[in-house]
């Protein structure tokens, strides 16, 4: 029998890296133009006998819960961004784990799985 060669995973990971830019980057740009739920409740809700809908939306949000918005980056105006940062943090997170827990295997194994 003749050894087998190992593969490399990063091929996979660079592909699954660019769909999911993709999908975060451009598909979320047509679901960014409808209201989310919280939206569409406040809307049902509190709005309900509103003659401006997206006014009365307005009033009932209230100030961003850390206090701080910049003006760029609020009503929907920037999807690819929050898509390409959201991605580029997952990634690092997940790829950051994955080194992590390779570089330390568990106390008492004596052998390294490769």
């Amino acid at each position: 029998m003749a050894p087998q060669r190992s593969r490399s995973i990063i091929p996979f990971v660079v592909a699954g890296l660019v769909v999911s830019l993709f999908i975060g980057m451009f598909i979320a740009n047509f679901a960014a133009s409808t209201p989310d739920a919280q939206q569409r409740a406040v809307i049902e809700s509190a709005c309900q006998n509103e003659p401006d809908a997206e006014a009365c939306l307005a009033e009932q949000e209230g100030d961003p819960a850390l206090g701080i918005q910049p003006a760029s980056l609020s009503d929907y105006n920037v999807t690819w961004l929050s898509g390409l940062v959201g991605v580029a943090a997952t990634f690092a997170i997940g790829a950051g784990l994955v080194l992590l827990v390779r570089r330390n295997p568990p106390s008492g194994s004596s052998d390294r799985v490769r």
